[in-house]
């Protein structure tokens, strides 16, 4: 008889501890470029879609940032990004900040040369995780980034009472913004569950 009391108290406790969960409102916001150099360093391939049921966890996911980088002058980067894009934005509750990079011209060996670099994505992404925050449209962020240029941005969120996890690889993720997070999720570990066989 006691068994099955304890049984039944810890469905109990499963039960309220997943209804509790379901309650926690979040939004992930997903750092493209950062993701994207660390995956092909890797050679691995994900699925965007399978890695936002992870992050999510049983909690009641609101949305979904992703901010990408493109070569407006390059028409085939602009025809890869924008099918990206739609893929996402078509299969779930994606919302997809397209950032076009920006020229930079170098001078090397005595010769002017033309780069693209990316520029705005980090400050989009503060921007819309402060000011979703501020109005109150979650309660915890879940940051896709290994950037400790994050780490100003987590505090500002904590300060207006929500939390703020952190998702990247282990090796790559600065310790501060490991430390500044309400939680680390390593990507490492979901590997297995969320990358193209």
């Amino acid at each position: 008889m006691g068994r099955s009391g304890g049984s039944a108290e810890t469905q109990i406790v499963r039960a309220i501890e997943t209804l509790i969960r379901r309650q926690e409102r979040i939004m992930i916001f997903i750092d493209g470029p950062n993701l994207y150099n660390m995956l092909r360093k890797l050679g691995i391939k994900i699925d965007y879609f399978k890695l936002v049921k992870e992050l999510a966890r049983g909690r009641t996911l609101i949305r979904t940032y992703m901010y990408i980088t493109y070569n407006p002058e390059n028409e085939d980067d602009v025809k890869k990004m924008e099918s990206f894009a739609r893929t996402l934005e078509e299969g779930s509750n994606f919302r997809i900040m397209r950032i076009p990079k920006h020229r930079r011209y170098v001078e090397e060996e005595g010769k002017h040369k033309v780069i693209w670099v990316e520029k705005g994505a980090d400050v989009a992404l503060v921007t819309d995780m402060l000011v979703l925050a501020f109005n109150n449209a979650y309660d915890t962020a879940v940051l896709v980034s290994g950037d400790t240029d994050f780490v100003r941005a987590i505090e500002a969120v904590q300060a207006r009472g929500k939390k703020v996890e952190v998702a990247m690889f282990s090796h790559a993720t600065g310790a501060e913004l490991k430390r500044k997070a309400d939680g680390f999720i390593p990507l490492e570990h979901l590997l297995d569950r969320v990358k193209f066989q």
